[in-house]
């Protein structure tokens, strides 16, 4: 197959300088760019730097780049474009009008170019998880503000109308005939036309198909799906009654039936949650199980607490899918304990962001936790040592001290089991109402080989 034709729901091409957690555009941006490091199952591996070191106390890092690499124009890739894309990061903004995701940890590190493959970052505070970091920062060769960005990833630019189309050729030869030599990506928004453009033939691979209304069966397609890592949740409100207590918070997770969600809304594509990230992050193991549903428990419990006469469940309209849907599930089994909640709908996202990153979630706020990193979860959303975008109030001695211990941790196994003890804590001890991991459905024609959607959601190849 000389090329592979792929429909998904957005098509943009990114400055590698943005940052974005939605898959689609990721998915571009990694054909064409390359971090520093990257994802691989809750890991980092090499990808521009090909090896790192760190120093003993934690406060400097020696980042190593491939040798021979080239931008698509074949001009060396150095130093000093690497240090332009930390800039660039440190500088960037962020969605929804609110302010950069990297900045605050880019903020104090400081640059030094060693030579011409070699960067010393240093660190004001010694810290292990910087290499999570490291894999968010893209490098691009800047021409200017007319032309996207040149790129050292496996594929090039040819041709490109954001919000349609993406058209890309293979960079080099490999050498191995199972690599596609030409992508061609389609923008197309509903996931009822994806699947007829794949029945119809006009692309041989869609993505996204777990949102149609029903499953098709015995179509001659291969149908594939992969667990996300992204954390479907309801945050809770830790500063005001119930739910700064936390026995209360442990009730709303014996009193909503995951289960029964998962069934209804999602025909069974999701996988219930057990803590703050997916069983696929850094540190976290597959010995923890969901809460399940003891009605009977959450009750007791529920009845020990001091209680307000009804619950606000706020929820948007998109950004997680289906969350009115689940919103309204979470009602009808609060409401069988005696629970009387009551929803509110914000049809404006961006808004409803801002709202929740102002604390401004009533009782309960259904939102999505989506970072790769660990780290980047406890600290914006769990340490009350840290306080970050969206920390909701509860205060955790336990977590926090866990949290800090890790992040001063460097070495990486070490690191992972201070992690592991606190995913534990705080499956014992929910900050959220922890609800599932998507499911992510795609399809292909038969003839397709060697393509697969990773666990970020990111389509990828076997041989590259």
């Amino acid at each position: 197959m000389k090329e592979l034709q792929i429909a998904q729901s957005q098509v943009q091409l990114l400055d590698p300088g943005y940052t974005t957690d939605n898959p689609d555009l990721q998915t571009i941006l990694t054909f064409v760019y390359e971090p520093l490091l990257r994802w691989e199952d809750g890991n980092v591996a090499p990808a521009l730097v090909s090896s790192w070191q760190v120093s003993d106390d934690g406060l400097s890092w020696l980042l190593t780049l491939r040798e021979h690499v080239h931008f698509h124009d074949g001009s060396p890739c150095t130093v000093e474009q690497v240090v332009q894309a930390f800039e660039r990061l440190r500088h960037a903004g962020g969605s929804f009008g609110m302010g950069g995701v990297y900045a605050p940890y880019l903020a104090d590190l400081e640059l030094k170019p060693r030579n011409r493959t070699q960067l010393l970052v240093m660190s004001p505070c010694p810290t292990g998880d910087l290499v999570d970091i490291f894999a968010a920062v893209y490098v691009g060769k800047y021409q200017d503000e007319a032309q996207p960005p040149l790129g050292t990833g496996p594929y090039m630019l040819d041709d490109y109308v954001e919000g349609e189309f993406i058209k890309l050729s293979l960079a080099s030869n490999t050498g191995d005939d199972t690599v596609y030599p030409r992508l061609a990506i389609f923008q197309i928004r509903e996931p009822e036309a994806r699947y007829d453009s794949l029945l119809t033939g006009r692309v041989d691979l869609a993505t996204g198909l777990e949102l149609l209304q029903e499953i098709p069966t015995n179509d001659d397609l291969n149908w594939r799906r992969s667990t996300n890592m992204l954390s479907v949740t309801c945050f809770l409100n830790g500063f005001e009654y119930p739910f700064c207590q936390p026995e209360a918070r442990l009730a709303v997770n014996l009193a909503v039936d995951v289960d029964s969600i998962i069934h209804n809304v999602w025909h069974g594509l999701a996988e219930p949650a057990t803590t703050v990230v997916s069983p696929y992050h850094f540190g976290c193991t597959a010995h923890l199980s969901p809460h399940g549903h003891n009605p009977n428990r959450a009750k007791e419990l529920f009845g020990a607490c001091s209680m307000p006469d009804q619950l606000i469940l706020r929820t948007p309209l998109i950004i997680p899918d289906r969350a009115q849907q689940v919103s309204r599930l979470i009602q009808q089994q609060l409401s069988r304990i005696g629970i009387n909640v009551i929803i509110e709908v914000e049809a404006d996202r961006p808004k409803y962001a801002r709202d929740v990153s102002e604390k401004r979630i009533g009782h309960m706020a259904i939102f999505d936790s989506s970072p790769l990193s660990t780290y980047r979860v406890l600290q914006e959303k769990i340490s009350s040592e840290r306080q970050g975008l969206w920390w909701q109030g509860v205060k955790d001695t336990e977590a926090d001290q866990l949290i800090e211990t890790a992040h001063r941790t460097v070495d990486a196994r070490e690191r992972s089991e201070v992690y592991e003890r606190c995913l534990s804590w705080l499956h014992d001890n929910p900050h959220w109402l922890y609800l599932y991991h998507p499911t992510k459905l795609y399809a292909h024609r038969l003839e397709v080989v060697g393509v697969y959607l990773n666990h970020a959601g990111l389509v990828k190849f076997a041989s590259i």
